[in-house]
């Protein structure tokens, strides 16, 4: 190729990678526009992960003490899942807030990079290669997560395409294996090797050395990133998880499987908007698979309805009855992760189906941007039909960090509670944490089963009137609330909370106890406990 079709060729790739990074991008400027806060789905983020990494920020900032702030002082330094990752340091540099975001987008753009590298050996198309990339970035999980999956693509294309490892390569090892999760990264190993074996499975023995070299050197450096996990498992508890007695449920085997291989929504709430684009994606990939007469499409097919099948048999009444009799961390261990994979072989697939020629191309191509739009746009949804649609008034953004942390109000609340701790009625606990308070209550996946106990008796009322409530506290307890079942009619055991270090009840509803003193009454209510 001459020189100056060479520099036409790159001027004309690198312009596909602006337009989809731009694309990714709208995830973040389309909310700004329109509600001046980027969104996102708070379930599992805001009312949990961003908390821990918000104190995990002051912990690197030197403020050694503020690990305290959890759950009465029941949470130690090493429960905390990202001590040891490198990108927790950006919560020490940046508010919690832009460091949520940067991490964010340097997972989006990792995950872009990563499976662009790694398509180009599949397909030639680089606008195809391209779009594949950004639907992957797009797939990928949140930022607690990690990196893990980001960089998987790239690990692939390492195991099969190279011989030999370089500085660069170990390096990307390294780096992005200390910045992986070790939960989400369980089940690394076999998933790569059925990646290696639907592309081509004579590399398996051909390549076994430099794929054993790589994947050990990787994995390696995700255990040594989660070694105070480890440690704690090891030394210290025992943990409210080894107390797990989780409840099967009934599924219809056909009706469920359909339902999640093609990723439909089952329910009308922020659920069914966060899976709508996948729904919309895995149709035509699918059914357009069937007529592609290709080997490696059936492969990838039959693998995705094998790891269907397998989460399936997980939510078996055998397999939950094995989990529930084990001890230690069979008890606790979440085989359903490999889930996370999905997006890897979703991906893998579209590259090798949307390949120019073939009469259902177009319809890929343009199923997949339709896909990628709604992406950037589906964690906004929500806040639009509340805001714009049923004209909710006084509507609270809780879509964002500024609408679900109350800054305002808790600045006020915090004045007066200064360093006391706290319980929240009705309001996420992780909120009082992100407000800089003490509490005795929140969501965590790693504190003592003794505390689990102990905080039962400030709710035990409110579960005898609920078996369902009762059920999901003790049979699983993450969330350690402080759950009612009417807000006309709470019982909780305040006393039962001063024991625990609870000197101050931030509501959502206005209680009139006899054993509670009004100091606050603006957005929401604050009482002192006599």
């Amino acid at each position: 190729m001459k020189k100056k079709e060479l520099i036409l060729k790159t001027e004309s790739d690198n312009k596909f990678h602006i337009i989809f990074i731009f694309i990714l991008l709208l995830n973040y400027l389309f909310p700004l526009i329109i509600f001046g806060n980027i969104t996102l789905f708070y379930h599992d983020t805001l009312d949990a992960f961003v908390a821990y990494n918000h104190i995990l920020g002051k912990v690197y900032s030197g403020e050694f003490e503020a690990i305290k702030n959890f759950l009465s002082g029941n949470v130690k330094i090493e429960y905390m899942r990202g001590l040891l990752k490198p990108q927790s340091l950006i919560y020490a540099i940046f508010n919690t807030e832009l460091a949520y975001w940067i991490t964010d987008f340097l997972i989006k753009i990792t995950g872009y990079i990563s499976f662009f590298i790694f398509s180009k050996k599949i397909n030639k198309n680089i606008f195809t290669c391209s779009l594949t990339s950004c639907l992957f970035a797009s797939l990928l999980p949140l930022t607690y997560a990690g990196f893990g999956l980001a960089i998987f693509p790239y690990i692939l294309y390492l195991t099969l395409n190279k011989t030999k490892l370089n500085t660069k390569h170990i390096f990307i090892l390294v780096f992005f294996g200390l910045c992986s999760d070790l939960i989400h990264s369980l089940f690394f190993i076999p998933i790569i090797l059925l990646a290696i074996y639907i592309i081509d499975k004579k590399l398996l023995i051909k390549n076994f050395k430099i794929i054993s070299l790589i994947i050990s050197i990787f994995f390696f450096f995700v255990i040594l990133a989660s070694s105070n996990l480890i440690y704690a498992q090891l030394f210290d508890g025992p943990f409210h998880r080894e107390n797990f007695n989780l409840q099967h449920e009934q599924i219809i085997f056909y009706k469920t499987l359909l339902i999640n291989i093609f990723s439909i929504p089952t329910a009308w709430n922020w659920t069914f908007f966060k899976t709508l684009p996948l729904t919309i994606l895995l149709f035509p990939l699918v059914i357009f698979s069937f007529f592609s007469k290709n080997e490696t499409v059936y492969k990838i097919l039959f693998s995705l309805l094998f790891i269907h099948i397998f989460l399936l048999f997980l939510n078996s009444e055998f397999v939950f009855d094995f989990k529930n009799n084990s001890t230690g961390i069979l008890k606790s261990f979440n085989f359903s992760r490999i889930e996370d994979y999905l997006p890897v072989l979703q991906c893998l697939l579209f590259i090798v189906l949307a390949k120019k020629g073939r009469w259902f191309y177009k319809y890929l191509i343009s199923s997949c941007l339709l896909v990628i739009f709604i992406f950037q746009i589906n964690s906004s949804l929500v806040p639009m039909i509340k805001k714009y649609i049923y004209k909710e008034s006084n509507y609270r953004n809780l879509y964002t960090f500024k609408g679900y942390f109350y800054y305002e109000s808790y600045s006020e609340i915090k004045k007066i509670v200064k360093d006391k701790r706290v319980i929240s009625v009705g309001l996420d606990p992780m909120i009082a944490i992100m407000n800089n308070m003490k509490t005795i209550d929140g969501y965590h996946t790693l504190y003592p089963l003794e505390y689990k106990f102990k905080f039962r008796k400030v709710i035990e009322r409110e579960l005898k009137k609920d078996e369902e409530m009762r059920i999901y506290y003790d049979g699983w307890g993450s969330r350690v609330y402080a759950f009612f079942k009417d807000p006309q009619n709470i019982e909780i055991d305040f006393n039962a909370a001063k024991n625990l270090g609870a000197e101050y009840v931030i509501s959502k509803y206005e209680l009139g106890l006899n054993n509670l003193v009004g100091l606050y009454n603006e957005e929401i209510y604050l009482y002192k406990i006599k």
